[in-house]
């Protein structure tokens, strides 16, 4: 291993250990999944892998694994909160049920009741996602996750079938994959590196566009597909 006179023998002596932690780590979250059944926890433990991944990411300590450790950082970091809203939410539901009142599947803070909603969901949404399309990479998919959420609000979630969320959330996980691979080819088959880059850009482009898949997990749960 080639390693620059100035890179402590502390640092490169941690490198072996991070590895064997990330592989672990990633192996028992693998484990998980295979025996879990609720959506939810799967979503979790998929997390648990995808920073097992990082961390092997980060052991290699160059500017190339320091480019994309940081838009897979942030990416885990949106999905633990996403889920923390979906396990609240569905706290709220389950307490307001109890009581007898009635609690929307997204609570929000004010009466989102905009002329807007009513009368150009459509139009701005594809705006916006066409516009994240053409951004690409972590903030194109955060624009055109925008565009989502928008149409999701101008609606009630009991009127958008549960096929079309299930097919959200499939596409959610295959761009996943295409970002896993473009991670691979970075540095298996580095003269590739244009192939790489595209599949990293539009997989993580997508993989934070359909992020509102995860309200669509909640919905399945709460209304049993009705």
């Amino acid at each position: 291993m080639i390693v620059p006179d100035v890179v402590s023998p502390v640092v490169v002596a941690l490198y072996t250990p991070a590895v064997i932690v990330g592989i672990v780590a990633g192996l028992i979250g693998l484990l998980g999944i295979s025996f879990e059944k609720n959506d939810l926890h799967i979503l979790i433990l998929t997390d648990l892998v995808g920073i097992a991944m990082l961390v092997i990411v980060a052991a290699v300590g160059t500017d190339l694994a320091e480019s994309l450790i940081l838009p897979g950082l942030v990416v885990e970091l949106a999905e633990i909160l996403a889920i923390s809203e979906v396990l609240m939410s569905r706290e709220m539901r389950k307490n307001g049920t109890k009581e007898g009142k009635h609690v929307p599947l997204i609570p929000l803070p004010m009466k989102m009741d905009m002329e807007v909603l009513h009368t150009a969901p459509v139009f701005i949404s594809v705006i916006l996602i066409a516009q994240g399309a053409f951004m690409s990479g972590f903030t194109g998919g955060a624009v055109a996750g925008a565009g989502i959420l928008f149409y999701v609000l101008s609606r009630t979630v009991r009127g958008v079938p549960s096929g079309m969320w299930e097919g959200i959330a499939g596409a959610s996980g295959i761009a996943w994959c295409f970002w896993l691979a473009g991670f691979m080819v970075f540095f298996v088959f580095p003269q590739y590196w244009l192939l790489a880059l595209f599949l990293a850009a539009f997989g993580i482009f997508i993989k934070v566009t359909f992020k509102a898949g995860l309200i669509g997990v909640l919905g399945r749960e709460e209304f049993k597909k009705e």
